[in-house]
């Protein structure tokens, strides 16, 4: 039987209590029988409810591969190309619970020195991972040594990227950062590739900051946009389809007005 993570409990109870459907990129051609219908990243709002604006970038995998690497900025081109002369490889990992466990302990790794990463959310890979819309993939060195992991939903035509973690490591030296930051490039590359040899239309960077206050924000931003991406618009809307969903919704609603 295929590794599956576990969920939290408290996620569990919840979902045992108000029946959800999680749906990416586009809205069920009809209801499912739950209490709540959970949509993210539609390209368009859902009429009748609240919906959350999600900007993003997305790259269109339909282009040529020529095209695609004339998009990326010059000088990321220029990284890419010095990685993969040092040997990066990139792997399309083979989900099971060592290379789990290997992912909580970068991201743990991460958690410890940058207080503000955001926390993983263990119910929804436990609930991607199930219906077989999760993929890792990771880039490695010359001895094998983990550089950088990603992970994305994929579902139909769509990949969108959840969660990135590089061993850039403020400890060590530059050298050994450097080469981080030139496979972490590399990574996204050959995850476009991939993506788009396996029939995935638009590749999808999970998210764009447009501030002008955050400056960790504001360079991820633009680390984004040097793969040649295009603005878009995406929305996250949560659907009530009975009395208790409406209710839940509410009352997550209220306890959130009522944080500090």
């Amino acid at each position: 039987m295929a590794f599956v993570p576990p969920a939290p409990f408290s996620w569990k109870i919840y979902r045992y209590a108000v029946r959800t459907h999680v749906q990416f990129f586009s809205p069920p051609s009809e209801f499912p029988s739950v209490d709540i219908l959970k949509l993210n990243t539609l390209p368009a709002p859902f009429p009748g409810v609240a919906n959350i604006s999600c900007p993003t970038m997305q790259i269109d995998l339909l282009q040529s591969e020529d095209a695609l690497w004339e998009n990326v900025d010059p000088k990321a081109r220029k990284v890419i190309k010095q990685a993969s002369r040092e040997g990066v490889e990139v792997r399309h990992e083979e989900f099971s619970e060592e290379t789990w466990n290997s992912f909580l302990a970068a991201y743990n790794k991460l958690r410890s020195r940058k207080r503000n990463a955001e926390p993983l959310g263990l119910g929804q890979i436990h609930e991607l991972v199930e219906k077989g819309q999760f993929v890792m993939t990771t880039s490695h060195d010359r001895e094998g040594a983990v550089l950088s992991w990603h992970t994305y939903v994929r579902s139909g035509g769509h990949a969108r990227l959840l969660n990135t973690m590089s061993d850039i490591d403020p400890a060590r030296d530059s050298h050994w950062n450097n080469m981080v930051g030139r496979a972490h490039r590399l990574h996204h590359w050959q995850d476009m590739l991939s993506f788009k040899a396996q029939g995935v239309a638009i590749y999808d960077l999970g998210g764009v900051y447009r501030g002008t206050e955050d400056m960790e924000q504001i360079n991820i931003a633009r680390f984004k946009t040097s793969f040649g991406g295009v603005p878009a618009e995406t929305f996250d809307a949560s659907v009530p389809l009975t009395a208790k969903g409406r209710t839940a919704l509410a009352l997550r609603a209220g306890l959130r007005s009522i944080r500090p």
